[in-house]
This record gives structure tokens, sequence and C-alpha cells, in this order.
């Protein structure tokens, strides 16, 4: 398990740490957070950017319509 630790802040609040095995603040879940919901964000562009181009275009990056459909289909949550 973590070992959690409590300080008492100067203001007389009490502030909580972990050792290095867990996340260490509030602040590195925020960042986790964020960063999964900027990957799922750029994952749902791509595909639709991918169900939008034209036959050509796909050749052009060795997809065919098929596989364009089902890359551009799935769950922006799914990698």
């Amino acid at each position: 398990g973590s070992d959690m630790k409590i300080r008492m802040n100067q203001n007389g609040s009490a502030a909580f740490s972990a050792n290095q095995s867990a996340p260490s603040s509030l602040s590195a879940l925020l960042s986790d957070a964020t960063n999964a919901i900027n990957v799922w964000r750029w994952r749902r562009r791509e595909r639709r950017a991918i169900r939008h181009l034209d036959d050509h275009m796909l050749r052009d990056i060795g997809l065919d319509r098929v596989t364009a459909e089902s890359i551009g289909t799935r769950p922006f949550w799914k990698a």
C-alpha cells in the first residue's frame, strides 16, 4: 500500500503526501486526467479525419475504405 503522511501547513490546514509509489498529489491526478482527455480528443479528431479521406488519399497512406471505416467508427476511448 501507499505510505500516507500528514503535515500541517502554516495556516493550520492539513496537507497529505504519499510515497513515490502512489500519486504524490491532487495535481498529479489532474494532470493524468487532462492527458487522458487530450488523447481522447486527438483520437476522435484523427478518426473523424480518416473517415472523410477520399479513396486516393487512403491509398496514399496504405488504407482501404473498409479499414478506414473500421478505424473511424472505433470509440475514442479505445486504442
